[in-house]
């Protein structure tokens, strides 16, 4: 059994720490966008990106979650420990038997902590990729 790369793209806002300035809200907010083309069945698409996070007021905790069209793949949530504190969140998942199609896939990034007591911002690096393989 072989495996084929079938398609592959990437949406990538920022590549550096302290380029980019997205606020985080209790909405969520889209901050990578792509597209891939499924051709046949028995595809699965590797998912791999970071997000950089800054707290500037208490301790938000963020959630990021990858969505295929409108099905969540997966989702991570994080806080930082101290004001100020910069992460690097790793964005890693497997999307299983995807139909075939063209379908989007984003990162959303939402505050789930009151936004009257708690901010953080997005601040880059933001990546996100897409890896389609099908066994032949």
């Amino acid at each position: 059994m072989a495996i084929e790369l079938v398609n592959y793209n990437t949406s990538v806002p920022s590549n550096f720490n302290d380029s980019i300035n997205v606020n985080v809200t209790p909405i969520p907010v889209t901050v990578a966008l792509f597209g891939l083309n499924i051709p046949s069945n028995n595809t699965n698409v590797v998912l791999v990106g970071s997000a950089g996070l800054r707290s500037f007021l208490g301790f938000p905790e963020v959630l990021f979650r990858v969505v295929r069209d409108t099905a969540v793949i997966g989702s991570t949530i994080t806080s930082p420990l101290v004001i100020g504190e910069f992460l690097n969140i790793p964005i890693n998942f497997v999307d299983r038997n995807v139909p075939p199609g063209f379908h989007t896939y984003r990162l959303t990034a939402e505050l789930t902590t009151s936004s009257l007591t708690t901010n953080a911002t997005i601040v880059g690096p933001m990546t996100l990729s897409g890896l389609a393989i099908t066994t032949v």
